[in-house]
């Protein structure tokens, strides 16, 4: 499933270890992932900044990207855990 997961600071691989920590690998992660998802399902590791915000002295800067499309095709053949 899609998780959300708000960072104060922070870099890919603490989400890397902290979702592994959890019993939950991210799709295509090759370094930290125990290959519990077939090989092939994902050309790259299923990790996506949705939405990017920052104020730097008085300036802000706040962006919302949707899924890329290749993540929305491997959303799509996966299968939920409870099912």
């Amino acid at each position: 499933g899609l998780v959300e997961v708000r960072l104060h600071t922070g870099r890919q691989h603490q989400i890397r270890l902290h979702m592994l920590h959890e019993g939950h690998e991210l799709v295509g992660d090759s370094l930290y992932g125990r290959g519990t998802f077939q090989t092939g399902l994902c050309k790259r590791m299923f990790l996506h900044a949705r939405r990017l915000a920052l104020k730097i002295m008085d300036e802000s800067l706040d962006s919302v990207v949707p899924l890329p499309r290749d993540l929305c095709e491997t959303l799509s053949v996966l299968t939920p855990a409870d099912h």
